[in-house]
């Protein structure tokens, strides 16, 4: 755990550097501090760093309010005042696979109500737009007729004027094609990220910009992200479309099954991704990253497989990224 309390403000640059020549004289600024810097972390505070605590590997999100020990959960989204949660459960009854909302009142999350639109297919990997009135989803739901889906496709949900959830949207063929397209998020300009694949072969991550009514035939991110070698999915972009965060599974550098990477766009193009470190990676399966709309907060699902246990969110406050 680490803790700093600087006297003074302190520009990013500076502050690592002071903070480096603290170190051993090998020690450099780690990879991960570009992705807090593209975050927002310009300017470092001594308000914001007098009560940072940086736990390796996070802290579990809600214990006993979300985060349940005898149940599984999955992609955590929040509204802009991070009041408003929505994720999804795996359950042993039905709904099997849902989409839940909890509210906190008073420091505390309320017990999760199925949403409107959920319960009755698989829908899981739910994502909440910056500015609140659209959430996203996967589905195995129908397109057409009433026979379920062998895979899942991307659909939306907008907020009516009651504040209601409106009937589920197919995103269409420029998105959705007979793979697995999962875990969806977007930008404040409508461009839309996912992973796309089959579970028998891999699945690489693309994007598809907002065009009218609909989007633009979907366009595979380049090599800075996917590799022929290893499965890369979960994306999730930040919501200025800066940063990146996804999961790929057995890389050389990763420090377990599955790891979190981030790539930071410029100029439209995505840099040759970093893996975010023991500030967030452990030796279990960590996956499912999603960002509080402000970019300061990282939450994730840390799964144990052998045995298995059931998955929890966890959470990381990302200043934590500029020190490991």
């Amino acid at each position: 755990m680490n803790r700093f309390t600087p006297g003074k403000s302190w520009s990013l640059g500076l502050f690592v550097a002071m903070s480096s020549m603290t170190m051993a004289c090998a020690a450099q600024e780690p990879e991960s501090a570009k992705v807090a810097e593209a975050l927002g972390a310009q300017e470092v505070s001594s308000e914001s760093l007098r009560f940072l605590t940086c736990p390796a590997g996070g802290s579990m999100f809600a214990p006993g309010e979300v985060s349940l020990p005898d149940r599984s959960e999955y992609r955590l989204t929040f509204s802009s005042d991070g009041n408003t949660a929505y994720y999804h459960v795996d359950a042993a009854e039905a709904p099997f696979q849902a989409i839940y909302e909890t509210h906190k009142v008073n420091g505390h999350f309320t017990p999760g109500q199925l949403v409107s639109f959920s319960g009755t297919y698989l829908d899981t990997d739910p994502f909440l737009t910056p500015d609140g009135n659209s959430l996203f989803f996967s589905s195995t739901r129908p397109v057409t007729g009433t026979e379920e889906r062998a895979d899942s496709d991307l659909w939306v949900v907008h907020k009516q004027a009651d504040g209601s959830w409106g009937a589920p949207q197919h995103l269409g063929p420029n998105v959705n094609s007979d793979r697995q397209e999962l875990y969806v998020s977007a930008t404040r300009d409508g461009t839309v990220y996912f992973a796309s694949g089959t579970f028998d072969s891999d699945f690489n991550i693309y994007r598809s910009e907002r065009r009218g009514p609909g989007y633009a035939p979907a366009e595979k991110l380049g090599t800075g992200v996917n590799s022929p070698d290893y499965w890369e999915y979960n994306s999730h972009i930040s919501a200025d479309g800066r940063v990146l965060i996804f999961a790929s599974l057995n890389r050389p550098e990763g420090h377990g099954l599955g790891d979190l990477y981030a790539s930071i766009n410029i100029g439209g193009r995505f840099t040759k991704a970093i893996n975010l470190g023991p500030a967030v990676n452990t030796e279990k399966d960590e996956f499912h990253p999603s960002l509080s709309v402000d970019g300061r907060h990282l939450y994730f699902v840390r799964q144990t497989w052998a045995p298995f246990v059931p998955s929890d969110f966890y959470q990381l406050d990302t200043y934590c990224l500029l020190f490991q």
